[in-house]
């Protein structure tokens, strides 16, 4: 939130505790972003591409939300899952400290 720009090779990784299908949207955000949800595998469950801004000021922004439940959902500007050809099923690897 309240970014005006994200880096290529950045994102935002959120981990939960347990698996549910996590709603996202974009109040506040001043960006275009990809939203990828992932299971506890890591696999992808759900991709929203190129996300737009929400310039509403009350709580009407338009939320996403996938059809299975995810553990795993990673930000990253818009056009990037594209770009790194990610798509549904795909596993991703990453490390948590």
């Amino acid at each position: 939130m309240y970014r005006d720009h994200l880096d290529k090779n950045r994102g935002m990784l959120f981990k939960f505790d347990e698996a549910r299908p996590w709603t996202f949207w974009m109040k506040n955000t001043k960006i275009p972003l990809d939203i990828i949800w992932m299971n506890e595998k890591r696999q992808i469950v759900h991709i929203e591409s190129n996300v737009p801004i929400c310039t509403r000021t009350d709580d009407g922004c338009r939320q996403y939300q996938p059809n299975e439940p995810a553990l795993y959902v990673l930000e990253l500007g818009g056009g990037m899952a594209e770009q790194f050809k990610l798509q549904k099923g795909a596993t991703l690897r990453f490390h948590i400290p």
